[in-house]
């Protein structure tokens, strides 16, 4: 029986790729494998490498910048900043915003950091990858060769003029380091187009930066340029796989890419035909990538931010060059993403839920802010598109400053209004808070349209008071130990109920799923008072008895809240719900299925009932290894541990829970079908119909 399951699996993902698709990536697979990828062309020769391109570049001057962000910023911040630039000097580098990586000095470029294994530079780049067994998941080393600390080294600079020498000697050095340690085509760091293109980002903002402070850039200048001809050469060539098997964050990456190449390297052969395929590229993704509704392809909101920064600065580039208007495909999909970003966000300390895969990626490191925080980008989005703050005056201002001039910044203010609000192309559902826009949730519910995500319908994210109380667990590390990637990715760690042990989806490898699951939001109400959702998904439907699981939330004004998780179908199942806390100290009631979390803001608690309001037992563990549970990653290669809460029930459906959450202690009492929860600050009183949705009383 598992042979012919593992048959239909197959089966499924052959129909899911499509005739197209597979035989791609059977062409893409047999190319690798038997050494065909070893023959692609050779660079072309590169006599005279042209730098008229750096008198061209869209970043405003260091000097204005710092002048009008410094009394914005903290002088602890600006004492940081200037740290990680001197700790980047002896080779350890600021990872994924959030951890510090040791790479050696002079910095070794294919280490792993948390090890010290080293990728053999001598291999071809279509070979190197066969070794990630010995050395471990490759983003760990490629996140010095992405040149974090570019961006830390000029921004200390231009915020310190005293450590501008210092600074300059250590980003010349380490850029020539790494060119010289990587040739084409060999060596990890030309696996990745959009690394390539990541990495020169970052020279490109370091030296605009550094010739702005007075330093003689030229010689460097020429070397970024042969280099640049390099990737333009790889990426048209490799691009194909982008096309057809990531056409997400990568594709745009690699998009922005080929044009980048074509406007600094105009006098070569190639460069009209970069740029113009770059362009069309960016066009179409623009309307493919971001939905109707402005979500996104990921299904996450990290990714959502690095394609918005991208398409930010092909923009500026663009502009360098004298067109004055941002393309209507981009601008629609910026625009829309916008609005979709900032319906989700924190207003407190600019967070979004952690939905979605996580990877740590911030390709342009432009403030002092969080990793988290996404004040920055929206900021300049905000100022690019309609000439207006969201945010009052902060250090979030500063990237807006770099990429538009601090003249922007001198627009008037238009706080965002918080209100409830659905997405229905994705799925995506805000329910918040009439009296604290601190208080809401997020809801995942609308059928998978494409291959990206997690396993995760139906997930509720939690926020109360500006506390984010309900977790996404993140994403960890997608290459290193596969139980932590599958428990990150699958159902059972987010905030949602599993059926009889499975997954709604198939986790079938590493970064694919198959049966896509189907949703829709059936109901979306807001009241005075409070604000009704209901959604249903059929992950679970082509099992035996055809389960269906609906959940129905009802979100109070006074922060609490009551979510009820109905499962049809025929015959007995096993029926788990999980709630992921935050990270707060808690303390459990497992005998009452019960938490209560003890944040900064007060204690919240969450309660588990079944549908007469008699308390079901469940578990409570925070930090369990094996197997992997109460987990939360933040940030990339970072896992803290937090609380979980588990109840199961195996019973014949209709199966049903309730759960109640809201500013403890709570005290709830049922008669008949009248609920009442009383929290310290108000009484709320509902009826469960046999429908299972929530109806006022």
């Amino acid at each position: 029986m598992g042979r012919l399951q593992r048959v239909r699996d197959q089966l499924q993902e052959l129909r899911e790729l499509g005739l197209g698709g597979t035989a791609f990536r059977v062409g893409w697979e047999l190319r690798l494998r038997s050494g065909l990828a070893r023959r692609s062309p050779p660079l072309p020769p590169d006599p005279t490498a042209s730098i008229t391109w750096r008198e061209r570049q869209p970043w405003a001057p260091p000097d204005l910048v710092a002048r009008a962000v410094r009394p914005r910023v903290s002088g602890e911040a600006l004492d940081t900043l200037r740290e990680r630039a001197h700790r980047a000097s002896r080779g350890v580098i600021h990872c994924f915003g959030r951890w510090e990586g040791d790479y050696g000095h002079p910095l070794d470029w294919h280490r792993n950091p948390t090890h010290g294994q080293r990728w053999n530079p001598a291999a071809h780049w279509s070979e190197v990858l066969r070794d990630g067994d010995r050395v471990g998941d490759v983003k760990l080393t490629w996140e010095a060769a992405r040149f974090p600390q570019a961006f830390h080294l000029a921004r200390a600079a231009a915020f310190s003029p005293a450590d501008r020498d210092a600074c300059w000697d250590t980003f010349t050095s380490q850029l020539r380091g790494f060119i010289a340690d990587n040739p084409y085509p060999l060596g990890v760091h030309w696996f990745s187009n959009q690394e390539a293109i990541i990495r020169l980002h970052a020279w490109l903002f370091a030296l605009s930066a550094f010739a702005g402070l007075g330093c003689d850039t030229a010689s460097v200048c020429e070397e970024v340029s042969r280099y640049a001809a390099a990737v333009g050469h790889h990426t048209e060539h490799e691009i194909a796989y982008a096309e057809r098997a990531v056409y997400n964050n990568h594709l745009v990456a690699e998009a922005f890419g080929l044009f980048l190449v074509g406007w600094m390297r105009p006098e070569l052969p190639a460069a009209r035909r970069w740029r113009e395929r770059g362009l069309a590229l960016l066009d179409e993704q623009a309307d493919r990538q971001v939905y109707p509704d402005g979500g996104y392809i990921n299904l996450s909101h990290n990714y959502h931010r690095v394609v918005v920064q991208d398409y930010l600065l092909a923009w500026r580039f663009l502009r360098a060059d004298g067109s004055t208007d941002m393309p209507p495909s981009w601008r629609r999909a910026l625009t829309s993403s916008l609005d979709f970003l900032v319906a989700h966000q924190n207003p407190t300390d600019g967070r979004l839920p952690n939905q979605g895969a996580n990877d740590g990626s911030l390709p342009r490191v432009l403030s002092t802010c969080d990793f988290s925080d996404f004040r920055p980008t929206l900021q300049a989005l905000s100022l690019a598109l309609r000439g207006e703050r969201l945010y009052p005056a902060g250090p979030w201002d500063e990237e807006a400053a770099w990429l538009l001039g601090p003249g922007a910044l001198d627009v008037p203010l238009r706080e965002p209004a918080r209100r409830s609000v659905r997405f229905p192309h994705t799925g995506y559902a805000v329910l918040r808070s009439g009296a604290d826009p601190g208080t809401f949730m997020a809801l995942r519910c609308g059928t998978v349209l494409d291959r990206f995500g997690q396993i995760d319908m139906l997930h509720l994210d939690g926020w109360w008071r500006g506390e984010n109380v309900l977790v996404d667990g993140g994403t960890f590390l997608y290459n290193e130990q596969a139980q932590w990637h599958d428990h990150f990715m699958r159902t059972e760690s987010h905030n949602t109920v599993t059926i009889d042990g499975r997954d709604q989806m198939l986790h079938f490898r590493r970064f694919k799923f198959l049966y896509r699951t189907e949703a829709r939001l059936l109901r979306f109400d807001v009241a005075p008072g409070s604000t009704t959702a209901v959604g249903e998904h059929t992950g679970y439907a082509r099992f035996e008895g055809g389960c269906v699981h609906r959940r129905t939330i009802q979100l109070f004004d006074d922060g609490t809240a009551v979510v009820v998780d109905r499962i049809t179908g025929q015959g007995e199942h096993g029926a788990r719900l999980h709630w992921l806390g935050g990270a707060y100290p808690h303390t459990a009631d497992e005998a009452r299925g019960a938490m209560t979390l003890h944040t900064p803001k007060g204690d919240y608690g969450i309660a588990v009932f079944d549908r007469a309001g008699r308390p079901l037992a469940g578990t409570v563990v925070r930090g369990q290894a094996e197997p992997p549970r109460g987990w939360l990653s933040r940030y990339y290669g970072e896992k803290q541990d937090v609380p979980s809460l588990a109840v199961e029930q195996q019973a014949e459906c209709p199966l049903d829970f309730v759960t109640v959450l809201g500013e403890g202690p709570l005290e709830v009492t049922v008669e008949g079908d009248r609920w009442t929860v009383r929290s310290p600050q108000a009484t709320h009183t509902f009826a469960v119909t046999d429908m299972m949705a929530l109806e006022a009383v």
